[in-house]
């Protein structure tokens, strides 16, 4: 919704946003960093934006601490999209950012712990993307992280996109479960541990 003059100041804006993300990644040691979607504001974003991203990432030497990347409603994982494995965002990454480009994204971090994520791969959905994770198998003690990219309340009049139930998380037995769409930090549901 910005002028086309005010674009590179938004991107000089939002690359300066992620930068301090990962300086502070890397400040407090973090184990990964996920972006749970939305990363971009469409499928196939402008060059600028996608090499400075990318330029951000060359920039560090990660071999052990992981960012995730998951397609959210705003750039979700379509034919012509960024996160294609032919677009040339792809090449320009280093190994240690991972794309969730599969329905099945499953990556483990530690013996102890493991990374389940689903893409959005439509601008609009009713799927609960995140009832679609994978359930905890018997004797699994590791610590389950989910990420997806919905919404987990209703507001009067509107329709939900990608609705996430509140009590997923323990639906799926997850220790954590990390939503996009949400643009603000909460206990789902409130009273969670």
């Amino acid at each position: 919704g910005f002028d086309e003059a005010d674009q590179p100041k938004l991107t000089r804006a939002r690359l300066g946003v992620v930068e301090r993300i990962m300086s502070l990644a890397e400040s407090n040691q973090v184990d990964a960093v996920l972006c749970a979607g939305d990363l971009f504001d469409e499928p196939n974003p402008q060059v600028t934006w996608w090499m400075g991203l990318a330029q951000i990432f060359q920039k560090r030497v990660w071999k052990n601490r992981p960012v995730f990347l998951l397609p959210g409603n705003h750039d979700p994982l379509t034919r012509n999209s960024v996160y294609q494995s032919s677009h040339p965002f792809r090449s320009e990454l280093p190994s240690w950012v991972h794309i969730v480009d599969s329905d099945d994204f499953e990556y483990r971090l530690t013996d102890e712990a493991v990374v389940y994520a689903i893409p959005c791969r439509t601008q609009a959905g009713e799927m609960d993307l995140a009832l679609r994770l994978p359930n905890r198998a018997s004797g699994d003690k590791r610590i389950r992280i989910g990420m997806v990219h919905g919404q987990t309340f209703d507001i009067p009049g509107h329709q939900t996109n990608f609705p996430i139930a509140k009590d997923a998380a323990i639906q799926r037995s997850l220790d954590y479960l990390a939503i996009g769409d949400t643009h603000a930090y909460r206990l789902v549901p409130p009273d969670a541990p």
